[in-house]
């Protein structure tokens, strides 16, 4: 089976659509981690399109603050603003539907279970895993063989070997290059993946800019559950519309 894994969609239209006219023809599900508004000028749109496109979805931390589930007093003032932005466009269907997402659920149907989490897997809804160190303590405190998680904006990769004593050190972790693929059948080790964000990637060379905002990039992965591989992807595109709008309503 193949299973386009999204996250950090944060409300853009246009990446959100550029990775689903990419990958049409190579996947049969899609899995979505979260956060499908905050930041960009398209909620209800995002919301609606990732309703019927994907198999799964999860609640990220800024569906569950527009939803009314949870307080943003751990937001940046940046998404704060945005979020009341947000809740003020939303329609009460799109507020109702954010308010069910859950931030985490164990997806059992491939050959092995797989556990999706917004966040790290030992606190999914605020768990940020960028080092090996962050990754070490998700290991420790979380029971999974694999895990695709959110919530970093960073495409990544961090591996524990099974069965080894607890140490930092037998964390690995990798940032997630597109094309890079990971054989994860093959690894005799526990695994934590990012697709990185499709809306609004952090790393230095792929963040959104205004210099580059007609070569945006929109990233994702896919995963073959039949051989095991997970490959990270990118895809660019036209952010110049999107990025306009942001400015009209106080958002970038």
């Amino acid at each position: 089976m193949r299973i386009l894994v999204i996250s950090d969609i944060h409300a853009n239209l246009a990446a959100f659509t550029a990775v689903l006219n990419r990958t049409r023809e190579d996947r049969d599900l899609i899995l979505c981690l979260g956060d499908l508004v905050g930041y960009g000028p398209d909620p209800n749109e995002c919301v609606e399109l990732v309703a019927e496109v994907s198999t799964c979805i999860l609640g990220g931390n800024h569906d569950l603050a527009a939803g009314g589930v949870i307080k943003a007093k751990a937001f940046s003032s940046h998404a704060k603003k945005s979020l009341r932005w947000t809740c003020s466009v939303l329609s009460t269907v799109n507020t109702a539907y954010l308010s069910r997402l859950k931030p985490q659920f164990e997806y059992p149907n491939v050959p092995e279970p797989i556990l999706l989490s917004h966040g790290g897997p030992e606190d999914p809804i605020w768990s940020y895993i960028f080092s090996e160190f962050d990754a070490e303590i998700a290991f420790r405190g979380a029971s999974f063989s694999r895990c695709f998680f959110g919530h970093t904006h960073f495409p990544s990769v961090f591996m524990r070997n099974t069965g080894a004593d607890v140490g930092p050190a037998l964390c690995t972790g990798h940032y997630g290059p597109p094309d890079m693929v990971v054989e994860t059948s093959r690894l005799n080790a526990r695994l934590l993946l990012n697709p990185g964000s499709v809306g609004f990637p952090r790393n230095e060379e792929e963040a959104p800019s205004w210099d580059r905002r007609f070569h945006a990039v929109a990233r994702y992965a896919l995963f073959d559950s039949k051989n095991g591989l997970w490959q990270f992807k990118g895809v660019e595109y036209n952010m110049g519309d999107t990025m306009e709008r942001m400015v009209k309503f106080g958002l970038w």
